[in-house]
């Protein structure tokens, strides 16, 4: 059966349609899931990840597994800005596929189904994406707050095109005014907030997280925090730039 109309055309009113992207298409990546980029990024991040880390380690690992030489390491890095604070290119990729990769899994099937979930259990599913490399959370959020061009053109806008299918994939009301912009920076940050908690946390199977999470989105959709919650994110994101500038420049 065929969604109802009025879901489509509340997903084509949206005023930038390159902000999203449906299940079945891997922008912002820039190769297919049949190249070898695919294959070795995908692989990396299911075997050697949770072991090493997001790092070149991990990607030589799987290069050898698969039988590639270890100079695709630039081939893998091509598209992202030089290395910068120990970042290099190849290991920025390889935290874009994890975001990309895991953002398109959690709505695999939505779109051609009449299932309907809620926004809490999108968000806690993909919240629960991330057990496998819990350890190494705060390894890639760290990636994640650099400053510079990764940043900009790929952590913060694809933070927002999860926001932004969290909201139109599950039932929560959306509207098109001003308030639709709020509302998805706000559960950005309910997002972040709960991973960053997720990467201190040491309770049973995150217990500990779903609750911090519950709350934080509770905040979110029952009681309006939105512009509060604006204002914690681009704080956060402010800080931890500063704050892991200072660090490599005192390892240095």
């Amino acid at each position: 059966m065929f969604r109802p109309i009025s879901r489509l055309t509340r997903r084509l009113y949206h005023p930038n349609t390159l902000e999203h992207a449906l299940p079945k298409e891997l922008y912002p990546l820039t190769y297919s899931r049949d190249s070898i980029q695919y294959r070795v990024l995908e692989h990396a991040l299911k075997v050697n990840v949770p072991l090493h880390g997001f790092n070149e380690r991990a990607i030589v690992a799987s290069l050898a597994a698969l039988g590639c030489n270890s100079s695709m390491l630039s081939v893998l890095g091509a598209p992202n800005s030089p290395s910068f604070f120990n970042a290099s290119p190849a290991v920025l990729e390889l935290v874009k596929f994890h975001l990309v990769t895991k953002r398109l899994d959690l709505t695999k099937g939505l779109e051609e189904s009449n299932e309907e979930p809620t926004l809490e259990q999108l968000f806690l599913k993909r919240l629960q994406m991330n057990e496998p490399i819990s350890s190494h959370l705060s390894q890639m959020l760290s990636y994640l707050s650099i400053p510079g061009e990764f940043l900009v053109q790929t952590a913060l806008p694809e933070l927002h095109r999860l926001s932004d299918d969290m909201v139109y994939f599950s039932r929560e009301p959306d509207s098109h005014d001003f308030a639709w912009y709020s509302k998805r920076m706000a559960i950005s940050c309910a997002y972040i907030s709960s991973e960053l908690f997720m990467a201190q946390d040491k309770s049973d199977s995150f217990r500990e997280t779903i609750e911090f999470a519950q709350e934080k989105l509770h905040k979110v959709t029952k009681l309006g925090e939105y512009y509060n919650n604006t204002e914690e994110y681009l704080w956060y994101t402010l800080l931890m730039s500063v704050n892991l500038a200072k660090s490599q420049m005192t390892r240095g």
